[in-house]
């Protein structure tokens, strides 16, 4: 096992049993089941399923059958030990690549797609799968975590290494311009039918609690008498501490719920904005 100084996020977060929640948790799954209306008959795909938090709670909110796939056995494992600790009887989790999703065409009626396509290099062939296994008038979820602000170069570097992927400092319209974009190409247009963008509250003060709980709920009695403890809790405060001053000062993300059409929508004139 690497040095644990030496883990990247995705392995730490493997090593503490912390489950990787979609920006906004749990109510961001609820927000987007209420706006696609999902039940029971629709069958789910979520791209990039980590331990199974998302997979597992909209099976269990809908009853719906989900599929969640990922290229890490490890986490594959886990998320079927999460499921079935969970109750979850109509969630699956199978290995795989996003790049060539092992399904027909038209198989969904929605995909979480989340920011998963931020880790991917050959972005326009993941969307395109996406599309391709979606059905006529199903639902992308997309969830892109995205720069408001400018950030410090030595910030950027920090998060590149932290998640072992180079991050870039792209802006909301660049993921909705990338997705509309390689949908046209496709013939498969999408539509926006709903989004809401948020911003990242600073959490500095709830810190060193959070990582006490979590560390207590998920490690077990002989890892927290060890001497490797003080070692995972000071690894634990780096990540989280970095994560936080990069949200709150400089990014934000959005919940999008974007339509499969296979014609694309008329030009309108007299358009409207809430109030």
């Amino acid at each position: 096992m690497k040095k644990i100084k030496e883990m990247n996020y995705s392995e730490f977060v493997g090593l503490i049993n912390e489950r990787n929640r979609p920006s906004g948790g749990i109510k961001t799954i609820q927000e987007i089941i209420v706006n696609a209306r999902l039940d029971e008959k629709n069958k789910i795909l979520e791209i990039g399923s980590n331990t199974g938090f998302t997979t597992v709670n909209i099976g269990l909110l809908t009853n719906a059958k989900v599929i969640g796939i990922d290229v890490n056995e490890p986490s594959i494992e886990k998320s079927k030990l999460y499921a079935n600790k969970m109750g979850a009887k109509t969630v699956d989790f199978i290995k795989g690549t996003a790049l060539e999703l092992p399904f027909e065409d038209e198989s969904f009626d929605l995909i979480w797609c989340s920011n998963v396509a931020s880790f991917i290099d050959d972005k326009k062939q993941a969307i395109s799968e996406y599309l391709r296994v979606l059905k006529p008038n199903g639902f992308l979820a997309v969830i892109p975590i995205y720069y408001r602000n400018s950030p410090p170069q030595n910030i950027v570097d920090e998060i590149s290494k932290a998640i072992d992927c180079k991050i870039e400092i792209w802006d909301k319209k660049f993921w909705v311009d990338l997705f509309k974009r390689i949908g046209d190409e496709k013939k498969n247009y999408l539509e926006i039918i709903y989004e809401k963008d948020y911003r990242y509250l600073d959490q500095k003060d709830r810190l060193d609690d959070y990582i006490e709980n979590i560390l207590s709920k998920n490690l077990d009695s002989s890892i927290m008498e060890s001497e490797e403890f003080d070692l995972i809790k000071e690894h634990a405060r780096y990540f989280y501490k970095l994560f936080n001053e990069n949200n709150y000062k400089y990014a934000g993300y959005s919940t999008i719920l974007m339509q499969k059409r296979k014609i694309p929508d008329e030009e309108e004139l007299f358009l409207s904005e809430e109030i």
